[in-house]
């Protein structure tokens, strides 16, 4: 029993730990037009890389519920349902599948690897291009506003979690 409680603890210290991080980098944007550009991304990948895929999607559950009720946690410390079925809504919602797609991604190697982050960014741009749409007049206006400026830039932050998970795991492992 008391190694049940022991590693529940743990457990939710770890999960705890990273919807910290992920909600404290999420805050972070910089406004460009109906979608800002943020490190949500950079985040959830980074937290990817480290968590199995059940727990990624714990802690994306578990960010979407903490500013869904109110807690100021999306970008630009908004919060609240008008946030989650706003104009960048569908993003949101897109990083439950996202974060189990790049958890997966994390355990592959090459190619394979590659793939399902792709995948993992597409299952973040679709939804929110189509809630954006609705916003935008439009699929074509929501994929030019709110898809294609941050195509390179998700592509960058995700290459830099390359050398930064190594580190931590070589920081973690040396310890």
């Amino acid at each position: 029993m008391k190694g049940a409680v022991v590693s529940m603890s743990k457990h939710v210290t770890k999960m705890g730990l990273w919807l910290a991080l992920v909600s404290v980098l999420s805050i972070i944007s910089f406004p460009i037009g109906p979608v800002p550009i943020t490190l949500q991304v950079f985040a959830f990948f980074l937290m990817a890389a480290f968590l199995n895929p059940i727990e990624a999607v714990e802690v994306s559950i578990g960010y979407l519920l903490l500013g869904a009720v109110g807690i100021p946690i999306f970008a630009g410390f908004t919060s609240g349902i008008a946030t989650l079925v706003g104009p960048t809504g569908g993003y949101l919602w897109g990083f439950i599948p996202a974060a189990w797609i790049a958890s997966t991604a994390w355990r592959k190697r090459g190619v394979k690897r590659v793939i399902l982050l792709s995948l993992s960014l597409l299952s973040i741009y679709i939804p929110g291009a189509l809630l954006l749409s609705v916003y935008t007049n439009g699929i074509v206006n929501a994929i030019r506003l709110g898809v294609i400026p941050f195509i390179w830039i998700d592509a960058i932050k995700i290459a830099f979690i390359f050398p930064i998970s190594h580190k931590i795991s070589n920081l973690c492992l040396t310890k």
